[in-house]
């Protein structure tokens, strides 16, 4: 009886979740920012040059 009134309460829990595409990134982190941790990275040692602020902006 618990686990199913367990599983019908998270069934109404909000819950945060993000798809992400890989295939054209040349680079990418996936940090949480509550804990600092890296949850995915690809060729994140990989010297990039900063991209501009208005890119940033409009993406």
């Amino acid at each position: 009886m618990k686990k199913w009134l367990c599983l019908i309460l998270l069934c109404f829990i909000p819950i945060k979740v993000f798809a992400v595409s890989l295939d054209g990134a040349t680079s990418v982190i996936l940090m949480d920012m509550d804990t600092t941790r890296v949850l995915l990275s690809k060729n994140v040692h990989t010297v990039r040059s900063v991209a501009s602020i208005s890119k940033i902006m409009t993406t």
